[in-house]
């Protein structure tokens, strides 16, 4: 039986079928071993070789872009109050702690006064130029009263911890500095691995791709550019509108996709947070 194990050739058949014949083995008992192996072999190419196939081609169905992350060279990221640019950095030998991206800011929304902030500032400036008032049957000699009421106006006029800004912008458009790889890897993860499920288009609904929440450009080291408009969530909040790589020409059909809500916290982040961390620096 040793000689079953490695026959490739016509010689060695029927090499196996003279051997199985001396084991005078019944006709139909010998065809149903030789189809067992027969059938085996179709399995075992199965496995190896068909399987992880479909299995690639099943991963690659449904995905928005077709690249991978290190053949990105520059991404554009476009929200409602900031642009900034991110570069892959050329590998350093004599600077190991360098960023993998830098960060550019291209633009960025002015500063704007928030309503609590503008209440606070009123309350501060009317307890600096106003004068508790006394009734006329209170004593001002009463060292205790007074006290309280001291302390009365110190806590009308102490502002909110809820009325300080979520976040000033400090950088002046074009300022340059190490990105947070952490932060850029996990934008560029989402937009390889992104998958989309195509709807019919309606122009009753508001996908908020007008206004939209965030603008992905990207750039290839092929010069080849995507783009990815994300807009509003779908009904039920578990999906994101988008379109990817939009035509050109107006007249042409949009194609709207529902992407993962991932995207909005790949994209809704503070400037602060696109930045290096102190600790890495």
């Amino acid at each position: 039986m040793e000689r079953l194990a490695g026959f490739g050739g016509g010689g060695d058949k029927e090499d196996i079928w003279r051997l199985l014949s001396h084991m005078k083995f019944p006709k139909s008992t010998l065809i149903l071993l030789i189809s067992a192996v027969f059938l085996g072999g179709i399995v075992y190419l199965f496995e190896t070789e068909g399987r992880p196939q479909l299995e690639a081609a099943k991963n690659q169905e449904n995905l928005v872009f077709d690249f991978q992350e290190k053949d990105v060279q520059t991404v554009v990221l476009k929200t409602q109050n900031k642009t900034i640019q991110f570069d892959r950095n050329q590998p350093q030998q004599n600077n190991i702690s360098a960023t993998k991206w830098r960060m550019k800011i291209l633009e960025i929304a002015k500063e704007t006064e928030t309503k609590q902030e503008s209440e606070a500032k009123e309350n501060t400036e009317s307890g600096d130029n106003k004068t508790t008032a006394l009734p006329e049957n209170s004593t001002v000699n009463s060292s205790g009263d007074k006290k309280a009421s001291e302390r009365d106006r110190d806590t009308q006029v102490t502002p909110s911890p809820e009325a300080k800004a979520t976040e000033r912008p400090k950088e002046k458009i074009g300022t340059q500095m190490p990105a947070n790889d952490a932060y850029v890897a996990y934008l560029l993860d989402k937009l390889v691995k992104a998958k989309s499920e195509r709807i019919p288009s309606d122009p009753r609904i508001d996908y908020g791709l007008n206004e939209p929440l965030a603008t992905v450009d990207i750039k290839l080291n092929n010069q080849v550019n995507h783009q990815l408009i994300l807009g509003k969530p779908n009904f039920n909040d578990t999906s994101l509108y988008a379109i990817a790589d939009p035509p050109k020409q107006v007249k042409e059909p949009i194609q709207v996709l529902l992407v993962t809500k991932d995207f909005e916290y790949a994209v809704n982040r503070p400037l602060s947070e696109w930045k290096q961390e102190e600790s890495q620096k």
